[in-house]
């Protein structure tokens, strides 16, 4: 079984509900002149308990209204102090989002420069030779088995194979940079 369920009425379809038992209740000569007088009219619709609760509510919601919109007012000043700051710390922030980018592109053209890449690979290779030379060191001076000779001559030569390499690139690295230099 489905069954119906009411559905509200509107406000407008209380009020006329409301109108309909009032006027079924009313004489005939009120109800005369609320046919024939539209002041008499506009005074019962008025006074529907309905349109009462209607106009009360809107009358609390303007009232509401005006006291939002005078609580906005009296906080203007602030927000706008607040406004104004905001906007400095803006202005200071782009400020220092340009040195940023500027100091940005600065360090990255100093880290691609010529002369700091030859002088990192320069280090590079001296780390690398002094690590092969100190694995000689510990390795001379400490006993071993044959089987720890065999892992240190693989390990030896992988390293000192990278090390060369390094070196032979830096050279040349080198050498191309000291053209260009006697070019300019």
């Amino acid at each position: 079984m489905h069954y119906y369920r009411a559905q509200p009425l509107s406000t407008l379809d209380q009020a006329f509900h409301e109108a309909r038992l009032q006027i079924h209740r009313m004489p005939i000569e009120i109800l005369q002149r609320l046919n024939t007088d539209s002041t008499e009219l506009s005074h019962f619709i008025q006074t529907l308990p309905t349109i009462r609760t209607f106009e009360n509510q809107c009358q609390q919601l303007i009232e509401h209204t005006q006291q939002l919109a005078k609580n906005n007012l009296k906080r203007e000043p602030e927000l706008l102090f607040k406004r104004q700051k905001l906007s400095n710390t803006f202005a200071e922030l782009e400020v220092l989002r340009d040195q940023y980018l500027k100091y940005q592109s600065t360090v990255q053209d100093e880290s691609s420069s010529p002369t700091l890449i030859l002088a990192q690979l320069q280090s590079t290779v001296h780390f690398y030779e002094r690590s092969n030379d100190e694995m000689i060191d510990t390795f001379l001076h400490t006993s071993h088995k044959d089987h720890d000779i065999d892992l240190f001559v693989k390990k030896f030569l992988q390293d000192r194979q990278k090390t060369i390499e390094l070196r032979c690139k830096t050279d040349k690295f080198f050498d191309l940079y000291e053209r260009e230099k006697q070019k300019k």
